[in-house]
């Protein structure tokens, strides 16, 4: 397996080869400035020397004597003679008037300084070399020879002499050449280039390894990010429940993209601790909700066997009656109980719910009118009933509101009245959704009894709550699971229940959604 690369390292040999062709256009800039300069001071010396040369130089001046072929191997550059014109001796002087031996031409010519002239199919040319005059030969003068006399500098080479800037005019009917050795140009070029480019591996090799130490230190936070992440790898989640370990400020307080990586990671194990208490909370719920469920079947279930048992044996025609009625109504009472845990079953598993227009008032009259038959001892009245489409399901709210008003039934005396409303969400009212108040109807149950307990008023809509015990008595009181399934319903259909203060009596305000 390939062993990856480390992002330091990769970080540190990019910002290295960065540098490193930064600095390659630097001295390829530099260079070219510094060339372009030497240039230009060299083709000001040529339009200089190419003034003078064209006022003095004269090719029927020079000396007639032949050079012999011993002088010219001493020089080291042999003359040739061309189209019957004279070639002036070693040494000697190449323009007329100016002194004899080193510096030809008069005072101020330098080393290096190239003089060439041509007239009736006539040349002579010399360079000044090691402080003498040194005449060209035959190829030299015909590399000469071909430089267009255009004033414009040139730039040849001529073998054994080197490399020239020359620059060639017509003056008088002669072609006057001068020139100027471009070695120490090419010397001083070659020299920059080799200190530059030696400065610059070393700034980009030093660049590197700064880069990667400074790489390192900016990216230390995420090994923090690493040990976090690591610890919770290494937990068994569903076993530990220690609180885990999140990124300290060291990370969160660095560069942007650390600190958004720590954050990401400390918002993740927020989430876990919130997913891991919450399954908590519904392991415990769900556990107690399996003993209080085995608890409220344990009695009718005992009622049923001692019934049973009792139907049994020989006992009279009326005590047998009385069991096996018994045995039904304890069969009845379970059904119900079950019927109602399978509800919360539902909802606890997100069930949807339809999201119907559903006019509330014929259904609270049913209730009502249900409830009075059920209760004739009690007032059961409609109070205050706005004409406003609840957005639900009917069959819930039906069931929201036969559980109600059982409760008011089950809980309160004879002789209590029992009012049902339906008005507009009074201001600041909302569901758990966050919808406005005035996209919002309140379902208000209200009765004058001797009201709930305070002991569990904060816990009326927990399941098995009850006010009283009467389910232990008779089998007809409450099984605590009806005002939990209201307020379950209310949940799912984007509302919600409370229970209201009061100075009298019991006031519940289911809050929903208006069509």
């Amino acid at each position: 397996m390939t062993r990856r690369r480390s992002l330091a390292g990769r970080l540190s040999r990019a910002l290295a080869a960065c540098v490193a062709l930064a600095l390659i256009v630097m001295v390829a800039a530099s260079t070219l400035v510094m060339r372009s300069w030497m240039l230009a001071d060299m083709d000001s010396e040529l339009h200089r020397l190419s003034q003078r040369a064209g006022e003095h130089l004269d090719v029927e001046d020079a000396p007639d004597d032949e050079v012999d072929s011993d002088a010219d191997s001493d020089e080291g550059a042999p003359a040739a003679p061309q189209s019957g014109g004279r070639m002036p001796p070693p040494g000697g002087p190449v323009i007329p008037g100016g002194p004899k031996g080193p510096g030809f031409g008069g005072s101020g010519i330098a080393e290096g300084t190239l003089q060439y002239v041509s007239e009736d199919g006539q040349v002579a040319g010399a360079v000044v070399s090691n402080f003498s005059v040194t005449y060209l030969n035959e190829p030299a003068l015909e590399i000469l020879a071909h430089v267009p006399a255009d004033g414009v500098p040139h730039t040849v080479h001529l073998k054994e002499l080197g490399t020239f800037r020359v620059t060639s005019q017509v003056v008088d009917d002669k072609t006057v050449l001068v020139g100027v050795q471009m070695d120490r140009v090419d010397d001083v070029v070659l020299m920059l280039v080799a200190v530059e480019v030696g400065l610059s591996l070393v700034v980009a090799i030093a660049a590197g390894f700064a880069g990667r130490a400074w790489v390192r230190r900016e990216l230390r936070p995420l090994g923090v990010v690493r040990a976090a992440a690591a610890d919770i790898a290494s937990r068994d989640l569903a076993d530990d429940a220690e609180e885990l370990t999140r990124v300290g400020e060291e990370a969160t307080s660095g560069p942007v993209e650390v600190a958004d990586v720590a954050g990401a990671l400390n918002s993740m194990i927020d989430a876990v601790e919130d997913g891991m208490e919450r399954r908590a909370r519904s392991e415990a719920k769900l556990r107690q909700f399996v003993a209080d469920a085995s608890h409220e079947l344990r009695t009718p279930l005992a009622s049923v066997q001692g019934y049973a048992q009792l139907a049994r044996r020989d006992i009279d025609e009326a005590s047998r009656t009385q069991a096996l009625e018994r045995i039904t109504s304890e069969g009845a009472r379970m059904a119900s109980l079950v019927e109602e845990m399978l509800t919360l079953a539902r909802l606890d598993g997100d069930r949807a719910l339809k999201r119907d227009n559903v006019d509330v008032i014929p259904l609270i009259l049913d209730a009502l009118s249900d409830a009075h038959v059920v209760a004739p001892d009690h007032a059961w009245e409609l109070g205050e009933a706005a004409d406003v489409p609840v957005l639900g399901d009917e069959a819930a709210l039906r069931q929201i509101l036969t559980n109600l008003l059982a409760n008011a039934r089950v809980h309160t005396p004879a002789g209590t009245r029992v009012t049902v409303s339906l008005t507009r969400a009074t201001q600041g009212a909302e569901s758990d959704k966050g919808a406005p108040a005035s996209s919002m109807v309140t379902l208000r149950v209200a009765d004058d009894g001797p009201g709930i307990p305070a002991e569990i008023r904060d816990r009326v809509f927990d399941r098995f709550v009850r006010g009283d015990s009467s389910r232990t008595r008779d089998g007809h009181g409450s099984s605590g699971l009806g005002m939990s399934i209201v307020e379950s319903l209310a949940r799912a259909m984007g509302g919600s229940v409370r229970l209201v203060d009061s100075e009298q009596g019991t006031v519940i305000d289911v809050t929903l959604p208006a069509a």
